[in-house]
Parts: structure tokens; sequence; C-alpha cells
């Protein structure tokens, strides 16, 4: 559809708003960037672990005895990624730390499929892509975009878009995930695969009403057979740090097998601030990662600049991973004329410019510099 804007913290049927003040970190509470415009269309392994275990029962965490997933040796292979304290592990017990960018997949022009974009997206080297997904897509779509990630050795982290910012709306994108036919792919595909339960579920949600909604998510997720680790984001359209910081420990109790994802949408985008909550999340061993970041904010675009260099150094520093919005096949149609988001101009890899050519390659903590894909994506083996 021409002139449809479809950003991240844009639902395409009801786009949001700019500019209401949130609380977390001086963040504003409308969300991000994409859109699609013109002719386009809607490091090294850990030997230890000790099994921790769900709210559902389920055993995630990885272990390995003599060796680990990046090395010779025995190892005890898991069902897959799992989560041990703070860092991600693979099924053969590599830690992982995850270096990637975001598409708006389901959005595409030339199909729902990931080609050729996942392709260009490998030659960053990155080890990881949010694939932005809707509830109104098939089960064999899922099945082929998640496959075609993997072929090209980009950990797929799925995301379903429909309910960003509604929070009213997060026992439907549960419902999707639980239905039969979505179980089997992500069963199909466990050993490799991370599921981002909604993407900036929710505006203004307090803390008891997120925890206990969260909780039921979890729950009935696990109940249907699903042990991936799941990603959660933050409320304010996916920007609050202040509640993963504040009730993120008690959803880690429910099920350790979690991340918790903050969309970096900040006014207050210093260095800074950055590293204050970067510094405050690790000392409470929070297993968090940055699931959206851009040059800007998405409110006044230029006018709220974001220091992604110090994200990039600050985080390389502490092992959190991190997610660029977005790459740029599917043009952002926020602050589309005062410094758009897209890393690329066409979507390949010769077509990064400005702030995604850094971020991507040239600086010194940029994905091609700090990426390192596990043996287990890299060669479908532990050894």
């Amino acid at each position: 559809m021409l002139g449809l804007s479809v950003g991240c913290g844009d639902d395409p049927d009801d786009q949001q708003g700019s500019g209401q003040e949130t609380s977390g970190a001086g963040g504003d509470a409308s969300g991000t960037g994409g859109g699609a415009t013109g002719a386009t269309t809607g490091a090294g392994g850990d030997p230890s672990g000790s099994g921790a275990t769900t709210s559902s029962g389920a055993t995630t965490s990885s272990s390995a005895s003599s060796g680990t997933g990046a090395g010779g040796g025995d190892v005890v292979e898991t069902t897959g990624f799992s989560v041990r304290g703070r860092f991600l592990h693979d099924r053969c017990g590599e830690k992982v730390v995850l270096r990637g960018v975001n598409e708006m997949v389901v959005w595409l022009p030339t199909g729902t499929d990931g080609l050729p974009e996942f392709e260009e997206i490998a030659k960053t080297g990155a080890n990881a892509v949010r694939i932005v997904w809707l509830t109104t897509e098939s089960a064999a779509g899922l099945d082929q975009a998640i496959t075609n990630a993997l072929a090209h050795k980009l950990i797929p982290i799925v995301e379903l878009h429909d309910a960003t910012g509604k929070w009213e709306l997060l026992p439907s994108l549960v419902d999707y995930w639980t239905r039969s036919d979505v179980v089997a792919v992500i069963k199909e595909h466990e050993k490799n695969l991370l599921v981002n339960i909604g993407n900036e579920v929710g505006d203004e949600v307090d803390n008891a009403a997120w925890e206990a909604g969260y909780k039921q998510a979890i729950t009935r997720m696990r109940e249907a057979g699903i042990t991936v680790p799941l990603v959660i984001d933050a409320s304010k359209w996916g920007q609050n740090i202040d509640q993963l910081q504040a009730v993120g420990p008690a959803l880690v109790a429910h099920d350790p097998n979690i991340m918790l994802s903050v969309h970096m949408w900040w006014t207050d985008g210093s260095g800074a601030t950055i590293t204050r909550e970067l510094e405050e999340s690790v000392a409470l061993n929070l297993p968090l990662m940055v699931g959206e970041f851009a040059q800007h904010a998405v409110y006044q675009c230029s006018q709220h600049p974001f220091d992604y260099k110090t994200l990039l150094k600050k985080s390389d520093e502490l092992e959190v991973g991190w997610l660029a919005w977005s790459w740029g096949a599917v043009e952002n149609g926020d602050c589309q004329n005062d410094g758009p988001f897209d890393m690329t101009t066409d979507g390949t890899f010769a077509g990064l410019t400005g702030w995604g050519l850094e971020v991507a390659v040239t600086d010194q903590y940029s994905i091609q510099k700090t990426s390192v894909r596990p043996r287990s994506i890299e060669t479908g083996s532990c050894r």
C-alpha cells in the first residue's frame, strides 16, 4: 500500500502519534521506526550450567562436561538456546552475545521469506536477525522465514508486531504462538530459535499488571510445549528500562529462560544515561538485550540524538547483546525527512551508509568487529 507507515512502534492499522513523555531514562512513549513508503508494502564457550527449571517444569539450561560448544571435548547438548544468569547460551553450551539487526520481513515487497535480505545482512557478520511478523501470517510462511535465516547463519528472533503499544492485545499474541501449527514450527526449529512474544506491547502499564500479564503469557506458552528462550519487551513502547529493572527479577524467578529487551528510543540518549542504565541492569544480573536503537529518538527525531557509539562500546565491555533498527529493505516511515532510521539505502550490504555503516562495519565495536557466530549455527554441530 502506498505511503503506509508501519513502524516498529506503529501498528500498520493504527499509527500512534509521538510526544508522550515516558519515565524510563527520559524516553518518549511513542514507538519507532519503519514504514513501507513509496511502492513498498507493507564469544567463547562456558562450561558451567546447572539445568535451571522453568515454571512449566522443563529443564532449559545447558551444561557441558569436558569442553564447550566452542571447541573439542565431550559436549552435552540440550534442546536449544537457554539463558543462564544474564547470558544466552546455545545448545552446545557456548555463550552467545547477540549482534545483529531488525528487518521488517513481513512487509518486504518481494515476499515474507526474508530473501535476499538475509543474505545481505549476513555479509556484515551478524549472528542474529529480529524478524518482524504478524498474527495474520501463516505457520508455513513463518517456517520459511526461519529456515532462510538459519541458512544464512543468522539466529532468528521472531516477534509479533500486532500489539505494539496496546497492552490489552497481549493475550491475542499468545493465542497465535500457541496455535498447534505455529507450535509445530517452533518445535521444528527449537534448537536454534528465540521467540520475542510481542513488540513494544503497551504504553502506560503499571508494574503489577506488566508482571502478571507476562507471567501468564510465559506460562501459557510453556504449557503449549514451547521451550525456547522468550524475549520480553519493556512497556512504554519498549523503552521502560526502569520497569525491567524493578520487575524483571520476578519474571526471571518465574522462568529463568527469558531475556528482557529494552528499545532505546529515549529522548535522553546521552552516553552517561546509556552507561548508567546498562551498568544498573548488569549489577542486577538481568538477562538484558537492546532490541532496537538507531541514531536518534523517534520523537522529534534529530533533536534527540542517541549516542550509539557509547552503546556499542559499553555493550562490548559488558557483553550485552543488541540489534539495530532497521536494515532498510522496507523503508522506515518515522523520521523519514529528518534522519531516516534505514541502515541501508536499498537493503543491500553495498548500500550501507551513515550510522548504519558505522554500526555494521566501520566502528571499532561494530557488528563486523564484535559479532561471533556460535559453532552450532555455523556448522550445525557442537564439534
